[in-house]
């Protein structure tokens, strides 16, 4: 089966640090640019809503608490508005949208997984998966997933599947993409 070529957008870009309304209006920003420039997919970073944290690569793990419970305060849930209002984007502009975020839930405030959404052009949800083991100091922040997010998610576009950071480098995984 072939597929059309199409132009991606790549957002290599720094979210507004440990704000996450702030970083979702950047990202429906740059969704909206992309679209204006003909790109038909934007690929946003690992957690970029609302922030990487690099701290603990950085420092000793005691001196990350208020980091984290900022980072906690900060993160979104897959049902959230925050996601809602990237969705609702997506479809605005017609814009297959690939997002990393930091995922809370409603059991605890301070369970946290790295996650990555890819909506399609119409806004609906493809595929939601949970970075299934975090790498080294990324222990000290991330639960680990469960994999049900391993799957590829037939497009217009071609078939698109998501792997996060290190997972590349995991074989299993690729594998059962």
């Amino acid at each position: 089966m072939t597929y059309p070529s199409f132009k991606a957008a790549l957002a290599h870009v720094a979210p507004v640090f440990l704000d996450k309304d702030a970083t979702v209006e950047k990202a429906c920003s740059l969704i909206r640019e992309a679209a204006r420039n003909g790109a038909q997919l934007i690929v946003f970073p690992e957690t970029y809503i609302p922030a990487f944290p690099v701290w603990c690569a950085l420092q000793a793990p005691i001196h990350n608490h208020d980091l984290f419970c900022e980072l906690a305060a900060n993160s979104i849930q897959i049902n959230g508005p925050e996601l809602a209002i990237i969705a609702e984007t997506a479809r605005e502009c017609e814009l297959f949208v690939s997002m990393g975020f930091n995922e809370g839930t409603t059991v605890s405030s301070g369970c946290i997984w790295n996650s990555n959404v890819l909506f399609d052009d119409a806004g609906n949800i493809l595929c939601h998966h949970r970075k299934i083991v975090p790498t080294f100091y990324e222990k000290l922040v991330w639960a680990p997933g469960d994999g049900a997010g391993l799957e590829v998610s037939p497009t217009r576009l071609g078939r698109v599947g998501m792997l996060i950071c290190g997972e590349n480098t995991n074989p299993l995984a690729r594998f059962t993409l």
